[in-house]
């Protein structure tokens, strides 16, 4: 049974990578599943699962009698994100800027809820955090204490749907920042001030304060992943400059 699961996530990968590549582009059928199953050398049961879990994916939509046909990239689940990262080799940069868009968005209106509703013992625990962070030493360790805090902001913000999507939010995130890590570099005195702002923001109470101190460290944030992608694509001139072309 697991090596028929096993098939099926193998045919899955290759058909998804091949959507998002555009070799089957928006209203494409795809083979019918005998062809399929011949052309790959697998029996029809696993070329069916492969085509569930594409279905679930919101990258094909299935109909008895009438055969898959591919949907536009826009209709799919979030979690194609983290694959459509990788382009050629380096990173899809006009995505990557898109994902941190909605997590600054996500995380400074997290933060304006946590400091607004949280306990005190929940803000206390988050100021520690906020304090380790002024103090860290390595790009390594500031991602670390970075993430810890956005885990803090986000169980205490008390929304549900707001923890569902900084799960599905965190694989492609940390993808992009694996692809980037050699390149990325510190700056100890901006992360200081960001920090003493946020710590500020949470000791007052001052939700409006909160947001800006994280908007502002969200940014920091990106501006050393903007140079270290800047480094990258110097030496990879072509990879996309818009969203449109891995989309």
């Amino acid at each position: 049974m697991s090596g028929d699961t096993n098939r099926s996530d193998e045919i899955a990968n290759k058909l998804r990578d091949e959507i998002l590549a555009g070799v089957h582009r928006p209203g494409d059928r795809l083979p019918p599943e005998r062809e399929l199953a011949t052309k790959l050398g697998v029996n029809r049961g696993s070329v069916r699962e492969a085509l569930k879990k594409l279905e679930q994916l919101g990258l094909v939509a299935t109909r008895r009698g009438d055969g898959s046909t591919v949907r536009p990239l826009h209709e799919a689940s979030i979690e194609v994100v983290r694959h459509l990262l990788r382009v050629k080799g380096g990173i899809n940069r006009p995505l990557l800027e898109q994902l941190l868009d909605v997590n600054e968005m996500l995380l400074s209106g997290a933060s304006y809820i946590s400091v607004e509703r949280g306990s005190d013992d929940a803000l206390e625990r988050a100021r520690e955090v906020v304090r380790r962070l002024a103090r860290v030493e390595s790009v390594e360790e500031m991602h670390s204490v970075i993430d810890e805090l956005v885990d803090i902001v986000t169980i205490t913000s008390g929304n549900l749907v707001l923890r569902l999507f900084r799960n599905a939010f965190r694989p492609s995130a940390g993808e992009g920042l694996q692809m980037l890590r050699s390149r990325l570099s510190l700056d100890p005195e901006g992360l200081r001030e960001a920090a003493r702002a946020l710590d500020a923001a949470i000791m007052a109470r001052d939700p409006a304060a909160a947001e800006k101190a994280v908007r502002s460290l969200s940014r920091l944030r990106r501006e050393h992943l903007t140079k270290a992608l800047d480094a990258v694509e110097a030496r990879t001139p072509r990879a996309p400059r818009r969203a449109s072309d891995a989309l």
